[in-house]
């Protein structure tokens, strides 16, 4: 059979059987892309590499297909920003995977830890290792299965064995670097940023926001259409639900509050490498460095662990993403720690000192005393204490564990969920 008819067929079997899932995936067209490993999505089309077709049973290709217009519903292609791409494709597999594969059949190998169900691909990111770290881990291991070249029966002088030693390492470089661009580590469909057209560039905060809104009305109709046939899959109406009402998420409020600190330039020293291919050279927009962060922290007893934990793991994040620096003050009555951590650096957790009563004014002090100049601050706390009379002029956010009728006197005030 034709990939191509493999595709209309696996499609029209959802359409009868799982209508949800099939009136999403009626709205994208179809190409066939021999470039990409598997397949992929961007809000308006269907690609797939037709020898990676013919290697599925019709059970397992539409499994793939509900899985690709889950990234859509779930606006994974709107909602990346600056992070990596692979590893935000990863954190959307773990969280489809983890809603479909009791139900559809999905590749082996296909990326899936019960440990992650019902998070958000935001939460699953925070968690997923960094390039860093895990380059860390893989020079380990390489490290561990060296044997000693010198002595022993497994030693050699000949020219043959080290060219035959060069070959491998270059095989073993060359196969480190093709898994490394993989796009879909999973082998389940790849999700790309949001399409607006051709020749448009990339893609507006309009953009991005018109295509999430018309995937919400396209899930609340599949919805509603396959309700009418009695076949919406059993737990997908909180699914449905929390798409198309999103509760507001204290992560994507401190991102939001991150990125408006990011100011991008055009760079003609690295030039944009989607167009050198065809001989054209033009600048890429490159980030440049937010400066330092100050991040206080309330060690009253006030706020939990778990508000710590979570925090931390998120900042990591967002610090490898701008590449900033930061300052870490715990801080009840007066400065109790300081710790500093550098752009890439990972923030296992943040680890209150202290006890006393809560007064913001050491933090502030302590920034004026070592002559900083922060781009942002942002402070853990319940707001119960007592706030600078001065206001600061770089912005601050403050992060309150759970809800709370305290007002700031300035700054923007997020309330932590645990969510």
């Amino acid at each position: 059979m034709i990939a191509k008819d493999k595709v209309i067929k696996a499609r029209a079997a959802l359409v009868l059987d799982e209508p949800f899932f099939g009136s999403l995936i009626l709205r994208l067209k179809t190409k066939e892309d021999p470039s990409c490993k598997t397949m992929w999505v961007d809000g308006k089309t269907l690609g797939f590499n037709p020898m990676f077709v013919d290697s599925l049973s019709i059970d397992v290709l539409k499994g793939c297909l509900c899985h690709e217009v889950l990234h859509l519903a779930l606006s994974h292609h709107t909602r990346r920003g600056n992070r990596e791409k692979v590893k935000w494709n990863s954190a959307g597999d773990y969280a489809i995977n983890a809603m479909i594969k009791n139900k559809f059949s999905l590749p082996g190998g296909c990326l899936f830890d019960p440990k992650y169900s019902a998070l958000s691909a935001e939460d699953i990111y925070s968690q997923l290792p960094t390039d860093k770290e895990k380059k860390k881990d893989q020079n380990k291991e390489e490290g561990n299965g060296q044997t000693s070249s010198l002595g022993g029966s497994g030693a050699s002088d000949s020219p043959a064995a080290d060219s035959q030693s060069e070959k491998d390492k270059s095989e073993d470089s060359n196969k480190d670097k093709s898994e490394d661009d993989n796009p879909d580590p999973g082998g389940c469909g790849e999700v790309r940023d949001a399409d607006v057209g051709e020749g448009k560039g990339v893609p507006t905060e309009a953009d991005l926001s018109r295509s999430e809104a018309e995937w919400k009305v396209a899930v609340s109709q599949a919805a509603q259409q396959a309700k009418t046939f009695g076949k919406l899959p059993a737990g997908f109406d909180r699914v449905v639900d929390d798409i198309i009402n999103p509760k507001i998420n204290w992560r994507a409020l401190l991102r939001q509050f991150m990125d408006t600190l990011v100011k991008s330039d055009y760079s003609w020293v690295h030039p944009n490498r989607r167009h050198i291919y065809a001989g054209i050279y033009l600048p890429s927009c490159r980030d440049s460095e937010v400066g330092t962060m100050v991040i206080g922290v309330d060690t009253s007893g006030s706020i939990s662990d778990k508000m710590l934990t979570q925090v931390a793991a998120e900042l990591s994040s967002i610090l490898n993403d701008i590449r900033a620096d930061c300052y870490v003050v715990h801080a009840d009555s007066k400065v109790q720690n300081t710790e500093y951590f550098a752009p890439g650096d990972s923030i296992s957790k943040l680890n209150a000192k202290g006890g006393g009563g809560t007064d913001f004014n050491p933090v502030f002090k302590w920034i004026e005393k070592e002559n900083i100049t922060p781009s942002c601050v942002i402070y853990f706390t319940d707001l119960w204490g007592s706030f600078p009379e001065t206001q600061p002029d770089y912005p601050v956010l403050w992060i309150v564990d759970g809800k709370t009728s305290r007002k700031a006197p300035f700054g923007e005030v997020v309330e932590f969920t645990g969510e």
